[in-house]
């Protein structure tokens, strides 16, 4: 095989293989981060109130349901609601038993904001932001 073929078949096989593995970087996926999970459900990280943010969500059609832990100090709880649809989403958690929520908007299947409420405190108490 004469020399310039050979550097053509070389290229072929570079640019095929180029063409097939590079992933895309644009960061505007539906999950916002390249996967798309197509559910909530799963753990979640983040804070709220200064605090760490620990929740763990389940979801069954819209509805979801799961377990919050703030730390520092360390609280825990149940909440159950329903989200909107497809992201972006937004969401209401009512903690179960206790007078207080999250009003979530989720950007993506990995990646939430939004606030924590208390009717005591007359509203909104602080923002929440986490990821999965």
């Amino acid at each position: 095989m004469s020399k310039w073929k050979w550097l053509a078949l070389v290229a072929a096989v570079a640019a095929v293989g180029l063409a097939v593995g590079c992933d895309d970087d644009d960061d505007d996926d539906a999950d916002g981060g390249g996967t798309t999970s197509g559910s909530y459900a799963g753990v979640w990280s983040g804070r709220v109130c200064g605090r760490g943010l620990t929740m763990v969500i389940s979801q069954n059609g819209n509805r979801l349901t799961g377990t919050y832990t703030f730390t520092d100090p360390t609280f825990s709880d149940s909440f159950s609601g329903t989200v909107s649809g497809e992201p972006p989403a937004t969401a209401r958690l009512d903690s179960n038993g206790h007078d207080w929520w999250f009003d979530l908007s989720f950007s993506s299947y990995n990646r939430m904001s939004g606030g924590f409420y208390k009717a005591e405190a007359g509203g909104k108490v602080c923002d929440v932001s986490a990821t999965k």
